[in-house]
């Protein structure tokens, strides 16, 4: 597995716009950026809307880490696929080849 420091930008998806806008929650786009720049990342609401529409390509790790700091979730809620074991397709193919 390649650690997050390792990585510079993470490619954005529409569906990751959406994860994001849910996990906001009732958080308004604006108190969001303000959470993230006083973590030390720059950031503004026009960005984090451009975000969740899914506009943006790839984001930079730092950033989504202080989002997700802001917001108090882990990361692993924002980006799943990132933590898949691939162990797991492993059982799964054995299940269905028997």
């Amino acid at each position: 597995m390649i650690s997050l420091d390792c990585v510079d930008r993470l490619k954005w998806s529409p569906e990751l716009g959406s994860r994001l806008q849910s996990l906001r929650g009732n958080i308004t786009m604006r108190t969001l950026a303000d959470k993230v720049n006083n973590n030390g990342v720059t950031c503004t609401y026009q960005y984090i809307h451009k975000l969740e529409v899914g506009k943006a390509e790839a984001v930079s790790t730092e950033l989504i880490l202080a989002i997700c700091n802001a917001l108090d979730v882990d990361f692993k809620r924002l980006f799943p696929a990132v933590y898949f074991d691939p162990s797991e397709l492993l059982v799964v193919l054995q299940k269905n080849v028997v």
